[in-house]
């Protein structure tokens, strides 16, 4: 099954390191950054989108012409990756024409990196094309008699060709509006090779001719350069006149995650990407909506470049986009809009969706747990009074405990039921009966389960629910459960202290500047250390996107038997850079295990942040 986490709704290819993306000034043309008159009526702002790796408190400024303006603003606590940002560009710094540079700058406050965003351009222009003339149209001189007959037009192929001829100041996008009288006429855009031809060949065809009916109207034209400033009325001419759908075939979207037959709950968590092909003739500026049901996602415009791929490029759907189409088979397609205009729509994709997950609805299916299952509730078996949940004391620690698992209305005979214990691999499992309806479910967890695991102050315990038939697994949060044996221990009395992340900065994080090849972890000397010198580092990473799942790749668990030195000077383990890239931000959790009399003792747990991003550089 093919899943995809980009956060995107567009996901390219690209071989080099991502750079923090330029600022869009929205009002600016996205081509050259030209700002119109209109445009300058209104305030100017630059807006851009939280990094990756930003987090609250990091901070964001202007870079105008490569010289920092503007107030120092912070992302705030709900501004997360993604989310818009924006900054105002003065009045006084536009108030002459020209082309200025636009750029900001970005600062990891904790990591203490900083970084510079590429540079937009943005051009101020307030200058009328063909200053204080302009000539008129150039005709065919079979119309130099001022006439046009039906013949005559035939024996022009139906077209009326015309130049305008150049003109001063004249410039790629000039808008060039014609008329006939006072009927608008046809339009034309200037490219750059007219430019360079100082010419411009505009078109009258008969249905727009004959719609003009048989008059005699004087021809001309007028400029409206991009900027907005309009040009004087051109020399006119004067003629006497004598005188008619869009594809639905283009190729199907693709969706790779339905190609082993359905769209799981996994799949929507991990966002599905559909393809969109190449269909005829694209082109830059396209803009694709893609359909999922009934329902339409935003706009996905091709790039400079997207329209030479095939397929042109992939378009996220996220999990309330296909849920709200509910399970069943679905239908895919996509329309193709040029200029607003429909030019074609696509064939349809039949995809199969199942969502429904065994057990209660998940209120939050974007994280990886379902809230609505309740924590599984952990006892020992001993006959001790002072027994407390989620403590598995000395007395408890030799015999068999049990889990209680909050019995749900949503939970159905035949589900199963599997309960993991710390890093065990093997569960425990259940299978709901018709004798076991509507009443908490107790599970006997077997001693040698918990003594392979341990003792510890934090061993976490979930569940998951599943149901033969049906793709999806329903997972419940971790409990943490403190567990305790008797004996002369590894850390006597009052445990194992905590590892040390020995180059955390003065904020508790990891980052490239202290830790560049990897980062230590050091264990002090613990009592009865002699007596017990074997011992494992556990350490686990986790950023938002896995939840309270560590990041695949970023753990380790590393065994090592302590020297003489190491006994009186403790030692120190390290976690290689690779791992810590994986994590990239987000936090680590670690803990050591000595093995002890009765089995391993686990210590205390470690936390760090971690914070390996530089902003536009990533990880």
């Amino acid at each position: 099954m093919c899943t995809s986490h980009s956060r995107s709704l567009i996901t390219r290819k690209s071989n080099n390191p991502r750079a923090l993306n330029a600022p869009v000034v929205p009002l600016a043309d996205p081509v050259d950054g030209l700002l119109t008159l209109d445009d300058l009526q209104n305030p100017i702002v630059a807006t851009l989108v939280v990094w990756d790796e930003a987090l609250p408190g990091d901070t964001y400024q202007l870079i105008w012409n490569e010289v920092a303006a503007g107030e120092i603003k912070k992302i705030a606590n709900d501004e997360g990756p993604g989310a818009p940002l924006s900054l105002d560009i003065p009045a006084s710094l536009l108030a002459n024409d020209g082309r200025y540079k636009v750029a900001y700058r970005a600062t990891n406050v904790e990591g203490g990196q900083g970084s510079t965003s590429d540079a937009a351009y943005i051009i101020v222009d307030r200058t009328a094309p063909g200053g204080s003339l302009l000539a008129g149209m150039i005709f065919p001189s079979v119309v130099s008699d001022g006439v046009l007959t039906s013949a005559e037009l035939t024996g022009l192929g139906d077209i009326l060709s015309t130049e305008v001829p150049g003109y001063t100041s004249m410039a790629w996008g000039d808008y060039i509006q014609t008329f006939w009288g006072d009927k608008v006429g046809p339009t034309h855009t200037v490219i750059e090779d007219e430019v360079t031809l100082d010419q411009v060949m505009i078109d009258f065809d008969r249905a727009f001719l004959e719609s003009v009916g048989d008059v005699a109207e004087p021809v001309h034209y007028i400029v409206t350069d991009r900027a907005g400033n309009v040009s004087i009325k051109s020399q006119t001419k004067t003629f006497s006149l004598f005188l008619k759908p869009a594809p639905a075939d283009f190729p199907a979207p693709l969706c790779a995650q339905a190609d082993d037959g359905v769209i799981d709950d996994a799949d929507a968590r991990a966002v599905v990407a559909v393809t969109i092909p190449q269909y005829p003739a694209p082109e830059a500026g396209d803009k694709v909506t893609l359909y999922w049901g009934d329902n339409a996602l935003p706009d996905a415009e091709l790039k400079l470049g997207d329209e030479t791929q095939d397929p042109i490029f992939d378009i996220n759907v996220r999990y309330p986009t296909i849920a709200l189409s509910g399970d069943g088979e679905v239908v895919l397609r996509y329309e193709v809009r040029r200029n607003t205009v429909l030019i074609g729509s696509s064939s349809e994709l039949m995809v199969n969706v199942n969502l429904e997950l065994p057990g209660p609805v998940d209120p939050d299916p974007e994280t990886p747990e379902n809230e609505n299952l309740d924590l599984p509730i952990i006892r020992g078996t001993s006959s001790n009074a002072n027994n407390d949940d989620n403590v598995i004391d000395e007395d408890d620690f030799l015999l068999e405990a049990k889990a209680v698992i909050g019995w749900k209305n949503d939970f159905a005979v035949s589900d199963r039921i599997h309960l993991f214990w710390g890093a065990q691999p093997t569960p425990v499992s259940f299978q709901i009966k018709s004798i076991d309806l509507n009443k908490d479910i107790t599970l006997t967890i077997p001693n040698t389960l918990m003594a392979a695991e341990g003792t510890g102050e934090a061993i976490k315990v979930y569940y998951t629910v599943s149901h033969d038939g049906n793709p999806n697994t329903s997972k419940s949060f971790a409990q943490s459960v403190e567990v305790r044996a008797e004996g002369d221990l590894p850390g006597g009395e009052d445990g194992l202290a905590q590892p040390v992340f020995t180059n955390a900065n003065e904020n508790n994080a990891i980052s490239p500047i202290l830790s560049p090849d990897g980062t230590p972890i050091f264990i002090a000397p613990y009592e009865h250390i002699d007596k017990y010198p074997r011992v494992t580092l556990v350490f686990h990473g986790y950023n938002a996107a896995n939840g309270s799942t560590p990041v695949p790749g970023a753990s380790m668990e590393e065994t090592h038997t302590l020297d003489d030195g190491e006994i009186l000077n403790g030692y120190s383990f390290r976690v290689p850079d690779a791992k810590l890239r994986l994590i990239c931000t987000g936090h680590a959790e670690a803990y050591y295990r000595v093995e002890g009399p009765n089995g391993p003792v686990n210590s205390r747990t470690a936390s760090v942040l971690m914070r390996m991003a530089t902003p536009g550089a990533g990880c």
